[in-house]
């Protein structure tokens, strides 16, 4: 059993209240599950929409503002909101590790090229959303290995802003390994540690758990990539601790 934290909303007026019309940079930073694909709203699209119902003043940041592949015409995967278009901006990148966004990857198609410490020199950021180690996982890589890279683009967001509120996933399931215990699951258990010793007042690491609840089977539409399900199980953990985060 891994452990996790509970965020509970405050009441809309009261959170409202506390914001001071103060306008929130939220980073949502990791691969394919973070940047999505095609017709694929990505977790992003249905967080915007809370955030918005929420009264929050908030702004999507990131080098991206694209998914993978096209869309196809006619039906849009983010469709406006209350009289609001959506705020594309993100730094997922499909098939990413998470040494690559540390240390740098040129893939030369459309998920993207450099690494965080040059993206970060183009805006500014308040929250980082952090959903990394999939792919890693997958590969066989050790979770030192995966831990220590997620260290380092913890460093990178810190060195940008010293303040930096820094949300870390607990990755969600996947359907790709049949074993007894997948290599999420083995990864999941190494994250709350990486959390304890990164965690700082001045820039706070938090525990955000979307493995709980989550399943490959049904959330996903390929046992890796989250459906429209999968997406609003994920924003509603963020948004939850997004509201905890700005409540303190």
């Amino acid at each position: 059993m891994i452990a996790c934290l509970v965020y509970a909303a405050l009441p809309r007026s009261t959170f409202a209240q506390s914001q001071e019309h103060a306008i929130v940079k939220i980073l949502p930073l990791g691969d394919s599950i973070t940047q999505a694909r095609n017709n694929r709203a990505s977790y992003r699209h249905p967080l915007w929409k809370k955030l918005i119902d929420a009264d929050i003043e908030f702004e999507f940041v990131g080098s991206m503002n694209t998914q993978l592949g096209t869309f196809f015409p006619g039906t849009p995967p983010q469709p406006d909101h209350k009289g609001h278009i959506f705020d594309p901006d993100h730094e997922g990148h499909y098939a990413w590790q998470a040494s690559d966004i540390a240390y740098g990857h040129n893939p030369n198609n459309n998920t993207g090229s450099g690494r965080l410490s040059e993206w970060l020199l183009n805006y500014d950021f308040d929250i980082a959303l952090v959903h990394l180690g999939t792919n890693d996982a997958h590969l066989g890589q050790s979770n030192a290995q995966i831990t220590g890279e997620i260290k380092d683009v913890i460093e990178a967001l810190r060195n940008d802003n010293p303040h930096a509120i820094v949300l870390l996933a607990l990755l969600i399931p996947t359907a790709k390994s049949g074993a007894k215990q997948s290599p999420i699951e083995r990864l999941n258990v190494s994250i709350p540690s990486l959390v304890s010793e990164m965690n700082t007042l001045e820039s706070p690491v938090i525990l955000v758990d979307q493995f709980t609840g989550f399943n490959a089977e049904f959330d996903t539409y390929d046992g890796v990539h989250p459906n429209a399900r999968g997406e609003d199980k994920m924003a509603q953990r963020w948004f939850d601790a997004i509201v905890a985060v700005l409540s303190r």
